[in-house]
C-alpha cells in the first residue's frame, strides 16, 4: 500500500474525496455480493429440505413400497424369562420350543495365589513358574493358530497376560484376588482353545493357579467349589428343539422358520410361541409416514408462502457497524425465511405429494385408494396434509371409524398391496425427480447444479469488479496528484513573480 501525501497544495481533504467517489462505484460491487450471498442461504435451505425429503425416500418410502412390509407378524413365547421370539413375514401358527442347552464360551477361573502377594509387575519366577519352559495356546482345534510364549527370569504377570491375548483369548489377572481369569472370546464348541506348558510339575502352569488345558480336557466342566480349586467351564452350543427339530448354534439366537429365538436359559418344560399378525405394527408403520409426510407439507408449504422480505435488503458491512448481532441476525433471518417464497420447484414438489397420496390401485378388478381405509385430506385451509379416521392422536379424527385398523384386521393381504401400490408409485415418482440432468446432480430434487454456476458467475463478477475498483481509485489518484502537482507550480510561479515585483 503506497504513502500518499494529497491535499499539500490545494488544502483538499483528497482521501475523504477519493473515498466518496469509490464509494459510489463500489456499490455495484456490494450489490453483488449481497445477491451471492443471499443465494449461497438459498442453496444451504434447499440444502436442508433435499435432506428431509431424501430421508422420506430411504427411510420410509423404499420400506413401504413393499409388500412384505405390511405383513409383518409378531410373536409371543409362554415364558420369556427362558426364550424371546421375533418373526419375520413367513412365520405364522404356535410353536413349541425346548432350550437343551445353551452356547457358552470356554473359560478358566484360577486357584487363588493370593499368598504370593503378585502384581502385574512381578516375575513368573516370584510365583513360582520355572524359567525355560514354553506354554503354547492354540483355538478351535487348529495348529495353526498355535502361539508359544518363552518364560525366563524376566517375564512378567503382565506378560503372561499380554501373551494370552495376542493368542486371542480373553484374559486378565487382579492383584486384589490373586487369580488369573482365561476364556474364549466368543461361544460355542468350536471356538474352544487348549493351554499348555511343557512343564508338568508345580512350577508349570500350577505356580500360577492354573492347570494344562489339552483337548480333551478342553471338554470336561469342571464346577469350583472353593477359593483352592480351579473352575473350568467347556464350551457348548446351544441345541434347541422346535416342534421336535433339533437345531444347534454357536450362539444363543436360532433362526428356524422365519422365526428368530433369543435363546436366555434351559428350560424345563416347553415353552410356547404363538405367531399372529401384527395389525398394530402395521398401522403404525402407515400412521409413522402420514405425520411425516405431514410435516414435509407443512414445512414446504410455509416456505413456498412465507412472507415478503422486500423491504428487507441485504446489510451493507457499514451498515452492520451500526447494528448490534441480534439485530442483524433478526435481520437476516427475515431475508432467510422468504427465499423460497413462490419457488418452482417447492410447488412442483407440493403437487406431487398431492397427486401421489390420490393415486389408485387395482387389485382383483375393484379400484382402491388410500381414501378406501379412510386416509384422506382434511379442510382446504390445510392445503393437503393427511389424516386417519379413527386416529386416538387427531382430535378432528379420532371419533370416525378405524377403517384402516378394520382393514388390516379383515384382509391385511389386500392392504398389503393397496399401500405397496400406492407408495410404490410416490417412490418411483420421486426418484424420478432426483435423476442427473445439467442442472441438478442424481439424488438431489433441486437445481443445485445450476445454483452452484451462478455463485461461481457472481465470484468472477466480484473479482472483476475488485480489479476494475482497484484501477479506478489509482486513476483518481493520479488525478488529483497532477492537479496538486500543477497547483504547487504555479503557487511557486507566483510567489517568484510577488519577489520580482517586491511584493511580500
Amino acid at each position: 500500500m503506497p504513502i500518499r501525501l494529497s491535499g499539500m497544495a490545494s488544502g483538499l481533504d483528497t482521501d475523504a474525496i477519493i473515498k466518496e467517489l469509490m464509494s459510489a462505484q463500489s456499490l455495484k460491487k456490494t450489490n453483488i455480493e449481497g445477491n451471492k450471498k443471499k443465494l449461497e442461504w438459498k442453496k444451504e435451505k434447499w440444502e436442508e429440505m433435499n435432506t428431509k425429503l431424501y430421508a422420506l425416500y430411504t427411510e420410509k418410502l423404499s420400506s413401504l413400497k413393499l409388500q412384505g412390509s405390511f405383513l409383518t407378524h409378531k410373536a409371543a413365547s409362554s415364558d420369556e424369562s427362558k426364550l424371546t421370539a421375533t418373526a419375520e413375514g413367513t412365520a405364522n401358527g404356535t410353536y413349541t420350543v425346548e432350550v437343551e442347552t445353551m452356547a457358552n464360551a470356554q473359560y478358566m477361573t484360577g486357584r487363588q495365589i493370593k499368598a504370593k502377594n503378585l502384581t502385574l509387575n512381578s516375575t513368573l519366577s516370584e510365583a513360582g513358574m520355572g524359567a525355560g519352559q514354553t506354554i503354547t495356546v492354540t483355538r478351535n482345534g487348529d495348529s495353526e493358530t498355535a502361539k508359544t510364549f518363552e518364560v525366563d527370569s524376566e517375564s512378567t504377570v503382565k506378560d503372561f497376560v499380554d501373551f494370552l491375548k495376542s493368542a486371542g483369548l480373553n484374559a486378565n489377572f487382579t492383584a486384589e484376588d490373586g487369580r488369573f481369569f482365561v476364556g474364549s472370546k466368543t461361544t460355542g464348541e468350536a471356538n474352544s482353545f487348549t493351554l499348555m506348558s511343557d512343564f508338568a510339575g508345580e512350577d508349570g502352569l500350577a505356580a500360577l493357579g492354573l492347570m494344562n488345558i489339552d483337548a480333551e480336557t478342553a471338554k470336561t466342566s469342571v464346577p469350583v467349589d472353593s477359593a483352592d480349586k480351579i473352575a473350568l467351564v467347556a464350551a457348548s452350543d446351544a441345541r434347541v428343539k422346535v416342534n421336535g427339530a433339533v437345531i444347534t448354534n454357536s450362539v444363543n439366537s436360532i433362526k428356524a422358520n422365519g422365526l428368530t429365538f433369543e435363546l436366555k436359559g434351559v428350560t424345563s418344560q416347553p415353552v410356547s410361541v404363538t405367531v399372529t399378525n401384527d395389525s398394530e405394527g402395521i398401522y403404525n408403520k402407515v400412521k409413522e409416514f402420514v405425520k411425516s409426510y405431514n410435516e414435509l407439507m407443512q414445512e414446504m408449504y410455509d416456505k413456498y408462502n412465507a412472507k415478503s422480505a422486500r423491504d428487507y435488503k441485504m446489510l451493507t458491512d457499514e451498515e452492520k457497524e451500526e447494528m448490534s448481532d441480534k439485530q442483524i441476525e433478526l435481520w437476516e433471518d427475515k431475508i432467510k425465511d422468504s427465499l423460497l417464497r413462490r419457488d418452482d420447484t417447492l410447488n412442483s414438489l407440493m403437487s406431487i405429494f398431492r397427486g401421489a397420496m390420490q393415486k389408485t390401485v387395482e387389485v382383483d378388478g375393484k379400484t382402491y385408494s388410500l381414501s378406501s381405509f379412510g386416509i384422506g385430506t382434511g379442510a382446504y385451509t390445510e392445503h393437503g396434509l393427511l389424516h386417519i379416521d379413527g386416529d386416538a392422536d387427531d382430535g378432528l379424527y379420532a371419533s370416525k371409524d378405524d377403517k384402516l385398523k378394520s382393514a388390516i384386521n379383515a384382509d391385511p393381504e389386500l392392504v398389503a398391496k393397496v399401500m405397496s401400490g400406492v407408495f410404490s408409485e410416490f417412490y418411483k415418482t420421486l426418484s424420478d425427480k432426483m435423476s442427473a440432468s445439467s442442472i441438478s446432480s442424481a439424488l438431489t430434487f433441486y437445481n443445485d447444479k445450476q445454483i452452484q454456476s451462478q455463485i461461481t458467475d457472481y465470484d468472477k463478477s466480484i473479482k472483476s469488479w475488485e480489479t476494475r475498483l482497484t484501477d479506478l481509485e489509482e486513476k483518481y489518484y493520479k488525478q488529483f496528484s497532477s492537479m496538486e502537482s500543477a497547483m504547487a507550480k504555479l503557487q511557486s510561479q507566483q510567489s517568484q513573480l510577488a519577489g520580482l515585483l517586491g511584493m511580500s
